[in-house]
């Protein structure tokens, strides 16, 4: 029964063979210092780089919010308003917004439905009546 660090006669002739065509045994050419700093510290992996990557990225995320964080501040204080208020003043022009583009949705369709009635183009609906395109 052969111990795992014994090599067997079948390793140990490769061996051989190996450095009679080196001319040298492999040890000579490979020079590996055995220090426990390198013994201990593991080599560089794809995961290492990858941990490094995401610990960049994190530090820059965290740059950037601190940033708005200032410009936040900043602006509720020149403004004079609390976080709560802007919130509310946030939320009141959004509701204003969406009743806008409802309103204006339908009158695209009036204006579609005008027009197919008139045989015309929409466009052609909107110079009659005096409303540009952006509106």
């Amino acid at each position: 029964m052969n111990d795992a660090s014994t090599p067997t006669k079948r390793t140990k002739r490769a061996a051989e063979a190996d450095d009679d065509d080196l001319g040298e045994s492999p040890s000579a050419l490979i020079s590996v210092p055995e220090t426990d700093a390198v013994l201990s510290s593991p080599l560089p992996c794809k995961e290492d780089s990858y941990k490094t990557e995401l610990q960049i990225a994190v530090a820059v995320l965290r740059k950037e919010l601190e940033a708005q964080n200032e410009e936040r501040a900043r602006l509720l204080s020149s403004s004079g308003m609390t976080m709560d208020e802007a919130l509310h003043l946030s939320s009141v022009h959004m509701e204003r917004l969406h009743t806008y583009n409802d309103i204006k949705d339908a009158g695209q369709v009036l204006f579609g439905k005008l027009a197919e009635l008139r045989g015309k183009t929409a466009r052609e609906m909107h110079e009659e009546y005096g409303v540009q395109s952006d509106d």
